[in-house]
């Protein structure tokens, strides 16, 4: 059981850091974005390509990837998701799975379909506590999504733009009498949610292998674990992806593998119903 715990908080942490940027940029602009995991995957081939080819070093590949990763939120929403935001959630959410096709067309057309190896940036060694392995890899990948959520929660309570990117949702018309530019504003979220995918690509990669379709289970996890700790909060997206991997591992202890992943979502599934926004999702109100 022990182990099982472990394990799962292991694999709720590689859920929990992709979920912490799809909700940041949602928790702002509302969008749901579908292409998420296949930005991350294009700046990790990115960071291959700097590692193994031009031969970087780990720290610029990181710092490269991460900068690719936000051109690319840049570039996303400069030029497909603004010009259909008049068209609502439905018109932008089809443009970004509409993306999600496009980046991982490009990435097989350029990197190809084979499977890499991705160099770790932690030691991959396991360690023993009280008899139970953890991977230190798992566990600094759990560090870090955990510092993320922590460090954009403080960002947007405690500083000016963090306070202007959290009036934008509350009161687009408000926001935009009072002098928010909304549309840097925005571009600022997609930027910043694009890099944080960008390092969860990173950290992903040694462990799940570098191929064009690594991020797709791990993207629909991550909706799921966002969903479920509740799409505008960021601590709660962190603790909806240990609880999912928490769930998936504990029933493979006690019913079956081939029940992980439905057993899972039906646990989401009740969830819901109990707190339909989520374990920490919060009521909007709005003055009539």
């Amino acid at each position: 059981m022990e182990q099982a715990i472990i394990n799962g908080l292991s694999e709720g942490s590689v859920y929990a850091i992709l979920a912490v940027g799809l909700v940041f940029i949602h928790k702002i602009t509302e969008v749901a974005n579908f292409a998420q995991g296949e930005i991350a995957m294009v700046a990790t081939f990115v960071g291959f390509s700097l590692s193994q080819r031009l031969g970087f070093p780990l720290a610029l590949v990181f710092l490269g990837s991460i900068a690719f990763g936000a051109v690319i939120g840049y570039a996303v929403e400069r030029c497909a998701v603004r010009p259909v935001l008049a068209s609502g959630i439905l018109g932008t959410t089809i443009v970004t799975l509409g993306l999600y096709f496009v980046l991982h067309g490009s990435a097989a057309a350029i990197w190809g379909p084979e499977v890499h190896t991705f160099p770790s940036f932690f030691d991959p060694a396991p360690m023993s506590i009280a008899g139970v392995l953890v991977s230190k890899q798992h566990a600094s990948i759990m560090a870090v999504s955990l510092l993320t959520a922590v460090g954009l929660s403080a960002f947007l309570r405690f500083t000016d733009l963090g306070l202007a990117l959290r009036a934008v949702p509350q009161n687009r018309i408000g926001a935009r009498i009072i002098g928010l530019d909304l549309k840097r504003l925005y571009a600022f979220t997609w930027v910043l949610g694009s890099a944080i995918s960008a390092m969860a690509g990173l950290l992903l990669a040694p462990v799940l292998f570098l191929n064009t379709n690594m991020m797709l289970a791990p993207l629909i996890k991550a909706f799921a674990a966002a969903v479920l700790g509740g799409l505008d909060s960021l601590l709660g997206a962190f603790i909806g992806g240990l609880l999912l991997g928490l769930v998936e591992n504990i029933v493979v202890l006690y019913v079956s593998s081939y029940l992980k992943d439905s057993l899972a979502f039906v646990f989401i599934l009740v969830m819901l119903l109990v707190q339909p926004r989520g374990l920490f999702g919060r009521v909007r109100k709005e003055n009539v």
